[in-house]
């Protein structure tokens, strides 16, 4: 180095020479740490040096950039990097005091930084301020263009879009504050935020909320406006009166719920030319209050609602609603499995007698402890719930936080492991735009994936991909296994149906 050279630290001593690989632990390129150091005329193993001292600050970090500024995530490195775009005015100047940097130091340390992700950037068209590489091992790379996604179509921040999609791919609002390093009270104060927008605007409503007639924005299923349906008031199902004169005579869903306990107890659909009077008002009453088998068969949840207030008391009440697309076959299935999933993913089991479950046959404890029974005997009869992160995107690899296998052409179905009970999805290939546009063509669950899929490709031929999930933990009870079948069915329509607006093409 001559004299005219410039230099990286203001000590002229940390300019000398490192020991060693001067890019061990330096998170930016060697090319561009050559080139850069080149740009400014300094030494390249002490820029080298000073961004590895940068890494290790506690300054340009993701705690730094998400708790006091607006980074817009662009890219993640399989060695748990992340590349962000950020208006950060100051963040480099302290950088630069901590570790004794020169006024060259400091720009090209600031400069190879923004190069890596201009890099990762590439062609695309991304506004965001200057380039950061931090360090963030658990960020979900398949989130990032999501949230550019939502950055582009909304009025969000880009931390409030970063924290609403890490929602829908990590376990509650404290492992987002565990990836960002934010407060637990600022992940939940950008999400409520986010909640707030999701109504105020029709491009936040499409984006933010769900296409479709249902909503994210009300999960619980007891609630009076449940997934943004309207929800007639709670009727006691022994009222036989008061629900042949409410309940309208149209095309509907229902929801029953036992007075004392958590949940739903049953949740169905009525397209008969009685709608949901003859159904709810007529059918289901007639076996809940009479015990002989003509009156009981009328409704296959009547029986074991009944044995359930005999056994524990309180009283079952049923809900119902009819919104108009409801009077269409396949959206009301479809919402029927959407309002089920739902209640599983809300509640953590499926409704207690759902299915042609008896929850009351498995009943052992005094009066007083059936409640709690109960409880555990639905927990324990429920198949897995799915953890839903993610479910925007149903033809990504994790959707629903399931183990897909990479998807393929049904003509080569015969390149996975055949063994076990399976789940799949089919799409078509050809589908354009963008990930959360896409459909899925069928869902569905099978003993025998070779057989089904050499029936589903002699129906589809080879334009369509799919890709499947092996199912663990079934009963070997078949009976039992059956109803866990339908769970995961339920569990996939409802998913696609609340990110898509329509149930899989070729789906009822």
């Amino acid at each position: 180095m001559t004299e005219k050279d410039c230099h990286v630290y203001l000590d002229q001593e940390s300019n000398t020479s490192y020991v060693g690989d001067p890019f061990a632990g330096v998170p930016i390129s060697r090319e561009i740490v050559e080139s850069v150091a080149a740009q400014y005329n300094v030494e390249t193993d002490s820029l080298a040096r000073a961004l590895r001292e940068v890494r290790s600050t506690s300054v340009v970090n993701v705690e730094t950039l998400f708790t006091g500024f607006d980074p817009l995530p662009v890219g993640r490195s399989d060695d748990g990097l992340l590349f962000v775009l950020a208006e950060t005015d100051g963040c480099w100047d302290a950088a630069a005091e901590r570790i004794g940097l020169s006024e060259d130091g400091h720009a090209a340390a600031a400069t190879a930084h923004d190069r890596q992700v201009r890099e990762v950037v590439g062609d695309r068209e991304i506004r965001g301020g200057n380039g950061f590489v931090v360090s963030c091992s658990e960020f979900p790379t398949d989130a990032i263009d999501d949230i550019i996604t939502v950055v582009e179509r909304t009025r969000l921040t880009n931390r409030q879009a970063t924290t609403w999609i890490l929602s829908q791919y990590v376990p509650g609002s404290d492992a987002i504050a565990r990836i960002l390093s934010m407060p637990e009270s600022l992940v939940q104060s950008e999400l409520a935020t986010v909640d707030r927008t999701t109504r105020q605007g029709l491009e936040e409503t499409r984006t933010l909320d769900v296409p479709g007639p249902l909503t994210r924005l009300d999960p619980a299923p007891q609630s009076s406006k449940w997934m943004g349906l309207e929800w007639s008031s709670w009727f006691n199902l022994r009222d036989w009166q008061t629900l042949r004169d409410e309940l309208p005579r149209r095309p509907g869903l229902y929801r029953v719920r036992h007075t004392e306990l958590p949940g739903l107890m049953y949740v169905g659909e009525s397209g008969s030319d009685g709608g949901v009077r003859q159904r709810v008002g007529i059918d289901l009453p007639a076996g809940l209050n009479e015990s002989t088998p003509q009156t009981g068969d009328r409704h296959g949840a009547a029986r074991p609602l009944r044995q359930i207030t005999e056994r524990a008391g309180g009283e079952m009440e049923v809900s119902v609603t009819t919104p108009p697309i409801s009077s269409e076959q396949r959206h009301r299935r479809a919402i029927e499995a959407t309002l089920l999933a739902i209640c599983r993913r809300e509640i953590g089991w499926t409704p207690m007698v759902q299915l042609n479950r008896e929850p009351s046959e498995h009943m052992g404890g005094s009066h007083g402890e059936v409640l709690h029974e109960l409880r555990d005997i639905a927990e324990r009869s429920s198949y897995t719930v799915p953890s839903w992160r993610p479910w925007r995107n149903v033809t990504a690899s994790g959707w629903l936080g399931l183990d897909w296998t990479v998807s393929r052409p049904l003509s080569e179905r015969n390149m996975i492991d055949s063994s076990g009970v399976h789940a799949f999805r089919l799409w078509r290939k050809d589908q354009a735009g963008e990930q959360w546009d896409r459909t899925l063509q069928e869902v569905g669950t099978t003993g025998s994936i070779e057989g089904r899929l050499f029936t589903l490709h002699n129906q589809y031929g080879d334009e369509v991909r799919f890709s499947v999930v092996n199912l663990n933990g079934l009963s070997t009870v078949t009976r039992r296994r059956s109803r866990e079948l339908s769970e995961v069915r339920y569990d996939l329509i409802g998913a696609h149906y609340l990110a898509t607006g329509a149930p899989p093409e070729a789906q009822f």
